[in-house]
């Protein structure tokens, strides 16, 4: 119930800039307790061992949105790229009779240059809506290159390069 405490707001108009990160579990993480981040920017970051550079928690027991994050000229290395996936470490419903939805949307990943294990390291449930990416401008080496772009609706992309193919 994080969305109906009077102690917990949303995160907006934030600006994070010219940064180093070095091993860290995420560079930029929206999650677990937060109810709204909106209007996020996240430039001219330097990662080097990072294990994630965006981690977008998807709290199956905590309705959840996540919009309009940019992540701008990013270079370095880390395990994943862009993790979204279900984050269960603490789920309990406390009686809640739903399980509520979680959205994010009007996310941008544009002039990276990242070396990566997995660079879309992505898994939704049901109750979880993505719509409204953009990539642009991404040269990206992985270890893994899978991608599956039908769990986000309205993807776009321009040119997006993971291990020397141009994606379409």
């Amino acid at each position: 119930f994080a969305d109906e405490d009077p102690n917990n707001g949303e995160n907006t108009n934030i600006i994070i800039e010219d940064c180093e990160f070095g091993f860290c579990h995420s560079a930029l993480t929206c999650g677990s307790e937060s109810i709204h981040n909106k209007n996020i920017l996240f430039r001219n970051i330097t990662v080097k061992d990072a294990v994630r550079i965006l981690w977008l928690k998807m709290r199956p027991d905590t309705p959840q949105h996540y919009e309009y994050i940019t992540v701008d000229n990013v270079n370095g290395n880390s395990h994943s790229l862009l993790y979204i996936k279900p984050w269960t470490q603490f789920f309990d419903l406390k009686g809640r009779p739903d399980v509520p939805i979680s959205y994010s949307d009007h996310i941008t990943l544009k002039n990276m240059n990242v070396n990566c294990d997995i660079w879309y390291d992505m898994r939704i449930t049901e109750n979880d809506s993505l719509s409204d990416f953009h990539f642009e401008n991404l040269k990206i080496d992985s270890e893994n290159a899978d991608f599956d772009p039908s769990i986000i609706d309205g993807l776009s992309m321009e040119n997006v390069v993971v291990n020397g193919k141009k994606l379409d």
